[in-house]
């Protein structure tokens, strides 16, 4: 029993369903950064999404009656998303014309775009359907499945799991992780870039120099509509070919959140994407088993409450390495001090993941019937909850004191690496024999550490603090 939900969840095919519940939480998580970089933070989003949502519905159920059943099929789906994008981003322009020209409250002003996405789209639907819920009366149609070539299933090792993972995977799924390249390159190798964060971090001194601020906040707006609106059709139209009343449950106020997590970086908002994701995901695939309701349902909401505790240790961390920096005498090490907050953060990282396990240790002892019984739940909860204790001990002095990871930096390493081996050791465990899948992770685990800068640490020299 424990071998089948081990292997349910942690598989290529539930690495599959991450990808697709990450999708609209990537997609305007990008969109908020967009806008938070540029100084207005965009809390519309979900409104946005609910309206490209109900938009592209619509319009892709109508584009078979107007172009013909034959037409609307192919092109249906493409005329709902640009329909659905333009929408949100109207409304997008509509927060910036309240707030930009009519200098309104942006919290206020943002919070009635989402009611008037919620409402307005239920008034509409009922109008056009005769039904409050759903749009089910409707032949609405879907964006369309990439489907990978067959070749890449030959490959040895890495080309079956590649394959389940990526192959047919709806063109939004794509659309959003080629998203987060598009965005870094938007953000820092292009001048609109430099102007949108200028505009942001100091909109007097960019205004100063003639970067049009207003405009400038304008654009990231739109953007960040754009986003927003890709997320809500995936809602739609890739996930399922109906709206639903409110179907986006939250996901524009968690793309809030996401940007903070990820350090208002792309990549950091595409991995704090994709741990919700993860989460969402694996609620999910539990909420199969035969085990309480309410521990599913509980995940997401746990999921939530750590991020955030990372996010306010993470910040701790930040502040306490900006002091040390301050306080050091000497020349001054930039390297020094980006690799002990690149290794600050991953232990923070490593004892948050142990508390998973804890928290699955609870679920064992507390349910064990859903989990093969008393036989089979009590042994490996105990199993996991010891590992998961002795994970956060190594971890824990590094994040009561930072300095301690170049004090003890080898000390820091085998803590690191014994880590991830734990965490890269059961991912292996699925594809490799256990007596390769052990030593394999280790190397991986010594290779991030190593990579994180670990290695260049052992060969620097502390600086004196005054």
């Amino acid at each position: 029993m424990a071998d089948a939900i081990i292997n349910g969840i942690f598989s290529a095919a539930f690495l599959a369903s991450i990808l697709r519940v990450t999708t609209p939480i990537l997609l305007p998580s990008l969109g908020a950064l967009i806008s938070d970089r540029a100084g207005v933070i965009n809390i519309g989003l979900e409104g946005m999404m609910l309206g490209a949502a109900f938009t592209g519905v619509i319009v892709s159920a109508y584009s078979q009656t107007w172009f013909g059943p034959e037409t609307g099929q192919i092109i249906g789906p493409w005329l709902g998303l640009v329909a659905g994008v333009f929408v949100s981003v109207m409304m997008a322009l509509m927060l910036g014309f309240f707030h930009l020209r009519l200098n309104a409250n942006l919290i206020l002003s943002g919070v009635a775009i989402s009611f008037l996405g919620s409402a307005a789209t239920v008034a509409i639907m009922f109008e056009l359907t005769g039904d409050r819920g759903n749009t089910s009366t409707l032949a609405s149609l879907q964006i369309p499945f990439i489907q990978l070539p067959e070749f890449i299933n030959s490959i040895p090792l890495i080309g079956p799991f590649f394959f389940e993972v990526f192959d047919n995977q709806s063109a939004m799924t794509w659309i959003a992780f080629i998203s987060v390249g598009l965005v870094w390159f938007l953000l820092y190798r292009t001048p609109f870039g430099m102007h949108l964060r200028a505009a942001g971090e100091n909109p007097m001194a960019a205004q100063s120099v003639g970067i049009p601020v207003q405009r400038t906040r304008f654009i990231a707006l739109m953007l960040s509509g754009l986003f927003a609106g890709l997320g809500g059709i995936h809602m739609s139209m890739g996930y399922l070919s109906l709206f639903q009343r409110d179907m986006t449950a939250g996901r524009g106020f968690i793309a809030l959140a996401t940007p903070l997590l990820g350090g208002n970086t792309p990549a950091g908002t595409m991995v704090a994407s994709m741990v919700f994701g993860f989460f969402d995901a694996l609620s999910n695939r539990i909420g199969s088993l035969q085990i309480p309701s309410m521990l599913p349902l509980m995940v997401p909401n746990v999921a939530t409450v750590m991020a955030l505790v990372i996010y306010a240790l993470q910040t701790r961390q930040s502040q306490r390495v900006k002091a040390l920096r301050a306080a050091s005498t000497g020349d001054f090490n930039a390297a020094y001090w980006n690799i002990i907050q690149r290794l600050s953060l991953m232990h923070v990282v490593l004892a948050m993941l142990a508390i998973i396990g804890i928290i699955i240790a609870i679920c064992l002892f507390a349910a064990p019937n859903g989990f093969g019984g008393n036989e089979v739940a009590f042994p490996l909860g105990l199993v996991i909850a010891v590992v998961s204790v002795i994970l956060i001990a190594i971890n824990v002095p590094f994040l009561a004191r930072v300095e301690r990871i170049a004090q003890q930096v080898w000390y820091s390493g085998v803590a690191a690496v014994i880590s991830l081996g734990v965490y890269l050791g059961l991912f292996l465990a699925l594809f490799y024999a256990p007596t390769l899948a052990l030593p394999l992770a280790l190397v991986l685990g010594a290779a991030i550490w190593a990579g994180l800068g670990g290695i260049r640490l052992v060969g620097m020299r502390q600086p004196q603090l005054a």
